[in-house]
């Protein structure tokens, strides 16, 4: 009885605690929009260069590395498992450690499928689908189903 009593009490602190860090997740993007839901487990570095608009559902264990810039549009919905960076290094060896920003932006209504990666100065066309472990190094267009590494577009979606 007392083990069960103990159980009940630590887990009412830990979701506490979980609750009480997303909110302050949320006040440190530099925008964030009504009934957006992000998952305990999923990390944002450089909160600073986030925005997230409305309704956006972001999964456990994604990475989001925001310093150089990342727009996550309405509706967009990011799977578990998934990184979004914006930050890169020169090619230079001497340099390699000056890292620079080249934004990504997800416009509304898009899906990252599980473990899609998406490289930094990339933008994703509203309405698309990035299949699960996508590597998406350049920009998709609207209304496209892309899968694969390097993800290419397969076909298009009906408006």
């Amino acid at each position: 009885m007392l083990s069960l009593l103990f159980y009940k009490i630590v887990n009412r602190i830990l979701l506490f605690h979980e609750q009480r860090q997303l909110v302050e997740l949320k006040k440190s993007l530099t925008s964030c929009g009504q009934r957006v839901e992000i998952s305990p487990h999923a990390i944002i570095w450089g909160t600073h260069g986030v925005v997230v608009e409305d309704d956006v559902a972001i999964h456990s264990f994604t990475h989001i590395f925001g310093s150089g810039g990342v727009h996550i549009g309405a509706r967009t919905l990011i799977s578990a498992g998934c990184s979004i960076a914006s930050l890169t290094h020169p090619e230079e060896i001497a340099d390699r450690d000056k890292p620079f920003g080249k934004s990504v932006t997800i416009e509304e209504d898009c899906w990252l499928g599980t473990g899609a990666i998406v490289l930094p100065g990339v933008r994703i066309g509203r309405g698309s689908i990035i299949g699960a472990g996508a590597v998406v190094t350049r920009d998709i267009p609207p209304l496209s189903v892309a899968v694969g590494s390097p993800a290419r577009v397969i076909r298009q979606i009906a408006p």
